[in-house]
């Protein structure tokens, strides 16, 4: 019996699922079929896996829809999946994807489907593996995955009306999954063809149904409410936004319809049904402490001692809060950020004085464990923009009562190995922040963001930036000017942001050290018109930058590198730790990466 809440996703005719094949079909070569069945997972998900080129990707393709029994589509499926991580995926043009799309509608349509729990984890993870892209050569792609969401949103009513099982709760993680990949992916161009095709579709209401319904619990574990609650989060986000910030008419009545389930959570479940909306819905939409506390009934703020228990002193000048570092951690943080002051104070003279008026005499370095904790607790305990790579707040200096502080988190892809994300960088900011720039933030009105990043990427650098060089040496032609790079603001991208504002200050630091000493000078004590006309002379050392810049490039010798071609891996921040089932294990299986 349906649960009545999602009953409708069912009734989908069968006019607007079925789908004319637009690609002439692939003869099927049988000894593949064989290899395909018979290759083991370990082998599949390899670089080394023969059968990973756009020959057998067709023949895969073809192979689903003429199979007939599970056991084959299992493997055709997977092999899918493993062509995603390690498969030319760059190389399949529209006639691969038109394929493709035929093929997983023919699928999602059969009997096999709506009886394998296998095949509908299949279904969803090759949708948001081949599907979650917003590249502008994939708008064709993007317009072909309307006719597949119909199927995702009737998989999904399917599954929550199966008895749970462990190949049941793979089917269905996989599937809220698909949700929200699709929409993370497409979030980033709101302009774009995907983003309008998932907004069209209006996927929230499936989702809202779904989190609505006791189906969404499993006993006493809610993580698939907790999942469906991240993807409406997410489809949050992908909502045209209003003028100046103002939330639209369809941003308010999700935010309304969310906070209504809640409430109902809430009185039913208590204190676990804040925790699902806080850290599901809440944090995933970038909502904020503040509205946190006005949805006190639902949003929940723990205390902060329960997230960051560690205090760690490296100076008088600083000290850590951390979430999980280890003793050895810790020194090796202390030890990076303080062996970079002296270089700091003797490239720009600083004698170690403050700007005037200036008490952050003592910077905080806040560090979660991953980006997931810092999205979800740096919104949460301190307020601050969590979708980025980490933050300095330097906050309003001259109040006395004033804390500077660094938000930072582990860079967990690179474990066992350890690092804090831009560390040394945002560290200048504070040192630049304290011993040079006068005021706060957005204090100079303009023709700060070349000397800030660049300056910071100096500063914890060095002569040591291969990548940098890189992107120089292949893009010297287009090399912006000096009076360009001056200019530069954040709109303009990372490239000029950080790299060709590197470029500029180690010039400077090589080849003009007084002037760029003066440059600091004038923003220390609040001369705005010294610094900007000390620029407009310097613009006029573009020859000499020139030649410098070809000369950087002749004697840069790229390192030879790990030849093994990369891996397709999914988006590190697409999705959140916390939510991840306990009991279902990434094994050969259900590989990922």
């Amino acid at each position: 019996m349906l649960h009545q809440s999602l009953r409708a996703l069912l009734l989908l005719g069968p006019s607007l699922l079925l789908g004319c094949s637009t690609t002439a079909p692939t003869q099927l070569d049988p000894a593949f079929i064989g290899r395909l069945n018979t290759m083991p997972a370990q082998q599949s998900f390899s670089h080394d896996n023969p059968l990973l080129d756009k020959a057998s990707f067709n023949q895969a393709v073809q192979a689903i829809i003429q199979s007939q029994d599970e056991q084959t589509l299992d493997a055709q499926l997977y092999y899918l999946r493993a062509f995603s991580y390690f498969g030319p995926m760059d190389a399949l043009t529209s006639v691969e994807y038109a394929a493709l799309t035929d093929a997983l509608n023919k699928l999602g349509q059969s009997k096999l489907v709506s009886q394998s729990a296998r095949l509908q984890e299949h279904f969803a993870v090759t949708l948001y593996r081949y599907y979650a892209n917003t590249e502008e050569e994939s708008d064709e792609h993007a317009e072909q995955v309307g006719r597949l969401l119909p199927l995702l949103n009737q998989q999904l009513s399917r599954i929550a009306n199966q008895s749970p099982s462990l190949a049941t709760d793979y089917a269905l993680w996989e599937t809220l999954r698909a949700y929200g990949m699709l929409l993370n992916a497409a979030r980033k161009q709101p302009e774009g063809t995907l983003n309008q095709q998932l907004i069209a579709a209006r996927l929230d209401k499936p989702l809202l149904d779904f989190a609505a319904s006791p189906l969404s619990l499993h006993g006493q574990r809610d993580w698939p409410r907790a999942n469906a609650y991240w993807a409406l989060g997410l489809y949050r986000l992908a909502l045209p936004s209003g003028d100046e910030g103002k939330i639209t008419p369809a941003e308010q009545a999700l935010d309304d319809a969310m906070a209504e389930m809640a409430e109902r959570d809430v009185a039913r479940r208590g204190d676990a049904a804040k925790t699902t909306y806080t850290l599901g819905y809440h944090v995933n939409a970038f909502a904020g402490q503040e509205a946190c506390k006005a949805r006190g009934t639902i949003c929940q703020i723990p205390e902060q001692s329960q997230i960051l228990p560690i205090r760690h002193k490296c100076s008088d000048s600083l000290y850590i809060l951390a979430q999980d570092l280890t003793p050895d951690e810790l020194s090796i943080s202390c030890t990076k950020l303080t062996s970079q002051e002296a270089h700091f104070h003797q490239l720009l003279k600083t004698k170690h004085r403050p700007t005037a008026n200036d008490n952050n005499d003592a910077l905080q370095v806040v560090a979660f464990k991953n980006w997931s904790q810092y999205n979800a607790y740096g919104q949460l305990l301190f307020d601050i923009g969590t979708d980025n790579g980490g933050i300095y707040i330097e906050g309003t200096p001259s109040n006395p009562d004033n804390q500077a502080s660094f938000f930072a988190y582990r860079q967990f892809w690179i474990a066992p190995e350890f690092a804090i994300w831009n560390l040394n960088h945002e560290y200048v900011h504070y040192l630049d922040g304290r011993f040079v720039k006068y005021g706060g933030f957005g204090h100079f009105p303009s023709k700060l963001v070349w000397w800030s990043e660049g300056l910071a990427e100096y500063v914890s650098k060095g002569n040591d930036n291969p990548s940098t060089l890189k992107v120089i040496k292949e893009k010297l032609d287009e090399a912006p000017d000096l009076k360009t790079i001056f200019a530069t603001e954040y709109k303009d991208g990372l490239d000029r942001t950080y790299k060709w504002s590197y470029m500029a200050i180690r010039f400077l630091a090589e080849q003009h050290p007084e002037e760029l000493v003066h440059l600091s000078h004038y923003l220390k004590t609040d001369y705005f018109e010294g610094y900007e006309k000390l620029l407009d002379e310097l613009s006029e050392q573009q020859e000499a930058f020139s030649v410098w810049l070809t000369q950087q490039v002749a004697d840069f010798k790229e390192k030879e590198t790990n030849k093994t071609p990369k891996i397709n891996k999914l988006n590190r921040y697409a999705y959140r730790d916390y939510l991840m089932p306990a009991h279902l294990k990434l094994d050969s299986a259900h590989q990922h990466f």
